[in-house]
């Protein structure tokens, strides 16, 4: 927050003037402050190379505008790379989800039929070749062989048909389930990546004016360094300090006006707090004589919406003490 005045200057201007109780017209003596603003220091989460600062000093500031921008060299890549993984792991679970294709599938049914039919034709052979052997025609190597053949042929023709019945089925769904897994990982790299890249972008959460511009293109700012200074010039404040005997008048969200040098206009306010601590300076205070000049700390918010108001500049303030 903007400090313009000596606290304890405040203090004795304030309790001076309040102790004097109301004018001869009656009215309310005006409680001494001086006008403060609400400041905010805005920075990048992350460090980096500063590539743009778009806003000058005195700058109005709307929410969501873009005040700065750090470079993207390194990140953009790194965002581009999590997309393409996402794409491949989603590529791949639509295969998984979308079985074989017919082609595949007519291929290995023809491949079948011709395995059976190799293996009915070694089996008339076998047949064959075992009557002829009864009749010692054919030697006992011959049938070896013939066996052989129909034992490579029934389990080529087994081979496929676990291929094929593979294939109807589809993909198992252990399988499909780890390709799922793969995309749920790849989508929040990729949402991690860009999260990241869109914290090369400083934006206003709020409105404000600029009152400083901390860093320039070119430079290097780290995480949390300021880049610029912020205030809400449209509600300042003022702090005054109420005599312990007024206190009791003197109610949270109850009325206040404000004036300052040189302007004609009332400021209408608000108390919008009261502090929990008296103060005095010194600090020894026992005296009846002293003890009238025991204070509360009281700030008041001012609506100011065209902004006519300066941080540092002297206020008189009066206190509405309606309930």
């Amino acid at each position: 927050m903007i400090k313009n005045h000596p606290v304890a200057l405040a203090w004795l201007l304030s309790a001076a003037l309040a102790a004097c109780g109301r004018s001869a017209a009656g009215t309310p003596t005006p409680l001494q402050g001086v006008v403060e603003f609400d400041d905010r220091a805005l920075g990048f989460e992350l460090g980096g190379r500063v590539a743009t600062v778009a806003v000058e000093r005195g700058a109005v500031l709307t929410p969501g505008q873009v005040i700065a921008t750090l470079d993207e060299g390194l990140a953009r890549p790194a965002r581009d790379a999590r997309a393409a993984e996402l794409a491949a792991a989603r590529a791949q679970l639509r295969l998984l989800e979308a079985g074989a294709r017919r082609e595949d599938l007519r291929g290995v049914e023809a491949q079948l039929t011709a395995a059976r039919a190799t293996e009915a034709v070694v089996q008339r052979s076998l047949a064959r070749a075992q009557g002829l052997a009864a009749q010692g025609a054919v030697p006992a190597a011959g049938l070896d062989d013939l066996e052989a053949q129909r034992a490579r042929a029934r389990g080529e023709r087994g081979a496929l048909e676990e291929r094929l019945a593979g294939l109807r089925s589809g993909a198992r769904s252990q399988e499909v389930a780890a390709a799922r897994a793969r995309v749920d990982a790849a989508a929040a790299g990729l949402a991690a990546e860009e999260a990241r890249l869109a914290r090369h972008t400083l934006r206003a959460q709020h409105g404000g004016v600029v009152l400083e511009r901390h860093v320039e293109a070119g430079e290097v700012a780290g995480a949390g360094v300021p880049v610029v200074t912020v205030a809400d010039v449209g509600h300042p404040y003022v702090e005054v300090f109420v005599p312990q005997a007024g206190l009791a008048a003197v109610r949270l969200g109850g009325p206040a006006t404000l004036r300052v040098d040189g302007d004609r206009a009332a400021y209408p306010g608000r108390v919008e707090l009261i502090g929990r601590r008296m103060e005095y300076t010194p600090r020894f205070l026992f005296s009846p004589r002293e003890r009238p000049n025991l204070v509360a700390r009281v700030r008041v918010r001012i609506d100011d919406p065209a902004g006519r108001l300066h941080a540092g500049a002297p206020a008189a303030v009066e206190l509405g003490h309606g309930r």
